[in-house]
């Protein structure tokens, strides 16, 4: 179910920013896109996993098991970008830029490690933030006086 629903929210997130960016070029006459919105998905999706994490084990991950996260994210991520690049630039104009390096060539190649390498540090960092402000919150919220 986790990589479910971490699929699920970087396909809402990607193309919601992208929808709502392409309405507002469209309506201010300028073009707003930027390359931030190929991670953002990726930082939102982890952030809700961390927290799920927490409230499902009510305990911080482990090193390992927060890189074991960040790899199978990156993974599923990068196939998730991969799809947007080719379901063309009306729905996710940014993911869609990778479709001008023809698919196998050296600079389809490179442009999908970058990308892959940055989903794995945003996974990573994204998930401990998540895991951390959940498990601070619950901590806090538990040792409030009357409880």
């Amino acid at each position: 179910m986790t990589w479910l629903r971490y699929g699920v929210v970087f396909l809402a997130v990607a193309i919601g920013v992208a929808q709502v960016v392409r309405l507002l070029d469209i309506t201010k006459d300028e073009m707003l896109g930027s390359a931030a919105q190929i991670m953002v998905p990726a930082m939102i999706a982890a952030l809700i996993e961390g927290q799920q994490y927490v409230r499902r084990h009510a305990a911080l991950p482990g090193s390992g098991g927060a890189w074991r996260f960040a790899f199978i994210a990156m993974g599923v991520a990068t196939v998730l970008n991969v799809a947007l690049t080719y379901a063309g630039p009306t729905v996710a104009p940014e993911f869609a830029k990778l479709a001008i390096a023809a698919p196998g060539s050296q600079q389809f190649v490179t442009l999908l490690l970058m990308y892959a390498g940055g989903y794995l540090l945003a996974n990573r960092f994204f998930f401990g933030i998540g895991a951390g402000n959940t498990m601070s919150r619950d901590k806090a919220r538990n040792e409030r006086p009357g409880k």
